[in-house]
This record gives C-alpha cells, structure tokens and sequence, in this order.
C-alpha cells in the first residue's frame, strides 16, 4: 500500500487575498445601504418630533380659537410658541415649572413676566430640561447653553417656528433684493407687542386667518443646533430670536447665503462643527434702542443634517421632506398665511 498524504488542505496566500478582497467588496457594497435605512429612520423619527409641534398648536388653536403666540413679548429674551405648547406634547410638569408665563410683563430692567431666567427653583430645572421632541437624532449630540451660569442655563433645540418669507415682523429682511415682498407667517411678532398691556397687543393667528389654505402653509422647520457651552441665540428653544426659536423662508433650505440673527454665530464662538453659514447683524446686546423692532431685518433659514433636504411641518399637521432645490419664489409661498402666492412643485 502507497504511503497516505501528509498534506494538509489550506488556503494559499493569493486565495486569501481574493477573499479578503471579496469581504471588502461586500462590506463596501452594504455600508452605503446600512448607513441610508438609518438615516431614514432619523428623518423619520425627526418627522414624527415635527409633527408633536405642529399638533400641539393645533390643539392649542382648539382650545383657544387661535394658535399660540410667537413671542409674549417683542424682545430678545421672550417666552415663546414653545412654552405654551408644552401641554400639549405632554409636558405639563415642565410647562408649571414656568410659574410666571401668564404673567402680564413690566418694561423695566431685565422685562419681568418676559421670561424664564433666574436662580430660583423651579426655574434653572425647567430651563434645562432636554425635550426629547426638541432634539433631531441626526443632528450632533444636544449640548447645554451656558451650563454653568446657574441664572440663564438652558437647552437647546432642532424646531423653529416660521415667521414667514422676511423678518421676524414680515418685513423685508437684510440683504432682500429691489421689490422683494415679503410677508408674515403663522407665528409672526407684532412690533413692540407686549403682553398684558404696555405696548401693541400681542399678534395670534387663527385658523381662519390662514386663507392661503393650512394645508400650503408652513408653520415649523428644522434648524442645526450650535453645540458647545457658550451663550448663543442659534437654536436657542427658549428664547424668541430669528435663528433661535424662528427661522424665515428668505432663504431656501440649508442656504449657502448667510444667516443674519442678532446674537453672536456658532463658529466664532468655537463651534468648528457647525454648518450653517452665520454673519451677525450685531450683538451680544440687544440692537440700539427699546424692544420695538429689535429683530428687525434678521432672517435664519431652514437647515438640517439631513442630505438633500429639510423636514418641515403645515399649519394643518401634516409633515414632509423638503428638497434644498426647491424654487425660491414656491418657498417664499409657503411662509405666508395670506399673500394667496401660486405655488410651484414642492
């Protein structure tokens, strides 16, 4: 009998190398695929966060006859739409921790009845609180405003609410081209509004003031969130500034045209990580003068981490996802509750 073999079977270096090469092949392949199911369950769940927002000012508008306000007050550090939604996405804890939010406002010193600042309980605990439906997941991780500073340390957020196509009164915002028109959206401000008298009465819209249809109105959009622990007014949920707790449709969605909010922007303050183009109209302070008018000419586009576009919400309810290539003039059409403006394909 011939002598068995004392070969063993086993890949040869060139074999393993085409499969190593394969591996790499499919892993490249799957990637791609594995990272967009994700991505689209982000979009969804940020899509499902819109829809809490615009409910809740449905509800709102039920059980008062008139959406909430945008601002308690015409000045930058105002109670907003947001705390009065709060109810109604079922934070009622957060939103009676804001003990003087129906407060009337006196016009002295630092506005009392305007806001929620201060050291005393309940007020740093309900000013810090991170509202999960604040917070697009594909955003970056949530990072407190000044979370040392005990008097005026707050969350962040992703939503805004829409005050139209120019600023913050639908007026023609910085940088408007010669006979751009403007108009005001669902959560516009009254100049010098002050609420519980002292000034112009508070500006609320009603459903039946929204003639352009709820339906082809947009009342609240995305935004990216500055995140380092600095004081800025960018996505700034508890404070009434352009490009804080409003954006307008000036600019189409994740515009390369700058933002213009009053307030210091992300990346000169340090946020290198931050995407949204941002030139300062001024600030820290408040602009010259008193409260009337003081976010006048800012504007703040939509913006997201999502690719190719935003997730934006209709003053009916309704969600969807909005292309970056979407025509100026069918954006600009979708701010304002009443200029009857044809829209295009959106």
């Amino acid at each position: 009998m011939s002598p068995r073999s004392s070969r063993r079977a086993g890949f040869t270096l060139v074999e393993l190398l085409v499969v190593i090469a394969i591996i790499g092949v499919l892993v490249a392949l799957l990637l791609p695929a594995v990272q967009s199911a994700r991505e689209s369950s982000r979009r969804t769940q940020c899509q499902t966060n819109l829809k809490q927002w615009a409910l809740a000012s449905l509800n709102h508008e039920s059980a008062y006859a008139k959406f909430p306000y945008g601002n308690k007050a015409d000045v930058l550090d105002s109670y907003t739409w947001m705390h009065l939604s709060l109810p109604y996405i079922e934070q009622q804890p957060v939103f009676e921790m804001y003990q003087n939010l129906s407060s009337p406002i006196t016009q002295t010193g630092d506005w009392p009845g305007a806001h929620g600042f201060g050291s005393n309980a309940p007020y740093p605990e309900a000013r810090k609180s991170v509202l999960k439906a604040q917070q697009c997941p594909t955003d970056r991780k949530h990072v407190m405003n000044e979370a040392a500073n005990t008097y005026y340390s707050r969350a962040r957020g992703n939503y805004r609410a829409c005050a139209g196509s120019g600023d913050l009164y639908g007026n023609i915002p910085a940088g408007a081209p010669t006979g751009y028109i403007s108009g005001i959206g669902v959560f516009g401000v009254r100049q010098g509004q002050v609420f519980g008298g002292g000034g112009q009465s508070v500006l609320y819209c009603t459903i039946g003031q929204v003639t352009d249809g709820t339906s082809n109105t947009v009342a609240f959009a995305e935004g990216l969130k500055d995140c380092i622990d600095v004081w800025s007014t960018i996505n700034d949920v508890t404070l009434g500034n352009m490009g804080g707790t409003f954006y307008s449709h000036f600019n189409t969605p994740n515009s390369t045209v700058a933002d213009r909010p009053w307030g210091p922007c992300p990346v000169p303050q340090g946020d290198r990580g931050y995407k949204g183009p941002c030139t300062a109209l001024g600030g820290p302070n408040r602009p010259p003068g008193n409260h009337n008018n003081n976010q006048r000419t800012a504007h703040a586009a939509a913006r997201s981490f999502h690719p190719s576009g935003v997730n934006v919400a209709f003053a009916d309810g309704g969600v969807r996802f909005i292309s970056n290539n979407i025509s100026a003039a069918t954006w600009r059409a979708l701010a304002t509750k009443d200029l009857g403006d044809e829209l295009g394909d959106f």
